[in-house]
């Protein structure tokens, strides 16, 4: 970086979850000062360095404390509980928070043929423009894809490591976009180490995180390699894009078939799962280039594959 990196005083919500662990980890490593807010009855089992704040996030006195002096807050809550945001979004604007970093964490939400077909993109959109009309704080939105190591173990990508089947959509070529969690963390902390006139850049704006840039047949490839199998010892399917997308719209289709079709959206071609011209700078952020391989080679080993 050209610029000398710098720290800053962070407040994390959700901060023990799937993508909040991982930040906080980074944002440690990285050497941020962090406080974290978290709910009565949650764990309190933090690093001695972070400080905790325990309380209810609705208590607007509660959550003015935990972030007056605080630069930047990040927040990393489940799907299920968005509407948290409303009251801490509120009170950061009160504390003069320069940063939100709202629960994102998906798919584009600004490319218009995927959220025609994907509208739980669109419930987001609310939170971002509380931030916008209270008008002392700036939202930085965070792109990544499905995190690759939640996906894989899931069998996501179409891959499954167990039980060695691949499942590609129609020739399973297309390539887009997908980020690691440990990534979106590292990503995450580095980027509030820019100096405020680099970071300045991303003030109501989206910034696209990723750690490969692959096809299914890519992560097919990569998947023989780390258990040491060949092509013959897998199960290849096809399935055709436009049938997922007409069963997971049926009336009658199961919560599944309609959770696969943003996967299914992001292996087609056209949907935003390529935004690879976008990519954050990561020579910028000082960070090295991940390998698919290690990571396949983890997650099988992790599932005695």
């Amino acid at each position: 970086m050209a610029s000398a990196k710098q720290t800053r005083n962070v407040a994390l919500v959700g901060a023990k979850g799937t993508v909040g662990a991982p930040i906080l980890s980074a944002l440690l490593a990285i050497g941020h000062k962090i406080t974290v807010l978290t709910r009565p009855g949650s764990s309190t089992d933090f690093p001695s360095d972070v400080t905790v704040h325990v309380g209810d996030y609705n208590d607007g006195e509660f959550a003015l404390r935990g972030l007056n002096g605080q630069e930047v807050l990040i927040l990393a809550l489940g799907f299920n509980a968005y509407d948290a945001q409303i009251p801490l979004i509120n009170a950061a604007a009160k504390a003069g928070v320069s940063y939100i970093v709202p629960c994102e964490f998906g798919s584009d939400p600004t490319h218009q043929k995927l959220n025609a077909e994907i509208q739980m993109m669109n419930m987001k959109a609310s939170y971002r423009k509380l931030i916008e009309d209270l008008g002392v704080s700036s939202w930085v939105g965070v792109v990544n894809n499905p995190w690759v190591e939640f996906s894989i173990r899931l069998g996501l990508y179409g891959v499954d490591l167990k039980k060695r089947t691949v499942a590609f959509y129609d020739e399973g070529n297309v390539k887009s976009n997908f980020t690691t969690l440990t990534r979106v963390g590292e990503t995450l902390a580095a980027l509030f180490t820019l100096p405020e006139a680099d970071l300045s850049k991303y003030k109501n704006e989206f910034v696209y995180f990723s750690s490969f840039y692959a096809s299914q047949r890519d992560f097919l490839a990569s998947a023989i390699r780390a258990t040491g199998t060949s092509e013959n010892d897998w199960t290849i399917t096809k399935i055709s894009t436009d049938k997922a997308i007409q069963d997971a719209k049926a009336p009658t289709a199961d919560p599944r078939a309609r959770m696969m079709l943003l996967f299914t959206l992001i292996f087609k071609d056209g949907y935003g799962g390529d935004y690879n011209s976008k990519v954050v700078d990561y020579e910028k952020l000082g960070l090295a280039k991940e390998n698919l391989d290690t990571v396949m080679k983890t997650l099988a080993q992790e599932l005695d594959a």
